[in-house]
């Protein structure tokens, strides 16, 4: 319990498990590590705290290891719906199961919201990096350390969790926003080579970006001269992502449809805005350390 202001630690103790409390908030990376180094067991799984496992995940997360023994981790998605069934949380969850689905089945990073590791390969490694603020970069840096080190990882698409997390407009375009600027420092400055990229690097998503740069151009000539560019490009930008759309559609229904439209076009604008805001932290020498919210 990393110093929680809730009921977290009062409701675990009255389960038969082993409570590590924390006196101050020390950050994922480090509340985890220690929970690792307190334990006993041969492999760890980490969960987030808005995540909720399916029933025989654990078993499945051991046979997995039991049965794949060329494997140091492996990690899963989110079930297709969400808890909350608002446009934007059923949208943002959408996007997320969506490009876990577009991964390799080896690949080299690593997903803190649900995911396992042979425990002897986490402490040889030094576990999360703890220099990163908060919940933020650390798992998917661990991952990228595990690929250098020659181990291997699997997207386990069986294994899921239902995410609980209430996402409204406001915040799930501040979300798209700092993963982006996260995202760009890591992508730039800790990223090795390698052939089994993350779903998100889909070269459609570097399309959308290119895309969404020039509508804010175009947009200027819509105000400027009365130029009708701007819906040419938002008219493109929705052709080119016609198969997520097709997947919001079956999986939820042309409501959610209609408004995925939008919160696709509005959320990589936000994506768009992080990755400038992110150049600019590397500029400024904001590294992945920076405590900044913006940049």
């Amino acid at each position: 319990d990393d110093a929680s202001g809730d009921r977290t630690a009062e409701i675990v103790k009255n389960y038969p498990v082993q409570l590590v409390e924390l006196e101050q908030n020390q950050g994922a990376g480090f509340a985890r590590n220690l929970g690792a180094e307190k334990s006993r067991g041969e492999i760890l799984v980490f969960v987030d705290a808005d995540v909720v496992l399916l029933p025989g995940s654990l078993k499945l997360i051991k046979d997995f290891f039991t049965q794949n023994p060329e494997y140091a981790g492996l990690v899963g998605n989110y079930t297709e719906l969400p808890q909350d069934n608002n446009f934007a949380s059923v949208y943002h969850n959408l996007f997320t199961v969506y490009h876990h689905q577009l991964s390799q089945p080896e690949i080299e990073w690593f997903w803190g919201a649900l995911s396992a590791i042979r425990r002897e390969v986490f402490l040889k490694l030094g576990g999360f990096n703890t220099t990163y603020p908060g919940a933020s970069a650390e798992d998917i840096e661990l991952g990228y350390r595990l690929a250098e080190a020659g181990y291997k990882i699997c997207y386990l698409p069986e294994l899921r969790g239902i995410h609980l997390r209430r996402f409204r407009l406001s915040s799930m375009l501040y979300n798209d926003y700092r993963k982006a600027v996260l995202g760009l420092k890591l992508y730039l400055t800790r990223k090795p080579r390698g052939a089994h990229p993350h779903g998100f690097s889909n070269p459609v998503n570097g399309v959308n970006l290119f895309l969404v740069f020039l509508s804010w151009l175009a947009f200027l000539g819509l105000i400027l001269a009365g130029s009708m560019s701007y819906f040419l490009v938002l008219v493109i930008f929705w052709l080119v992502n016609f198969r997520f759309y097709q997947f919001i559609r079956q999986k939820a229904g042309m409501l959610y449809l209609l408004a995925g439209l939008i919160l696709h076009w509005l959320g990589f604008n936000a994506i768009a805005l992080g990755v400038l805001g992110g150049m600019a932290g590397l500029i400024l020498g904001k590294g992945l350390e920076s405590r900044s919210k913006w940049i």
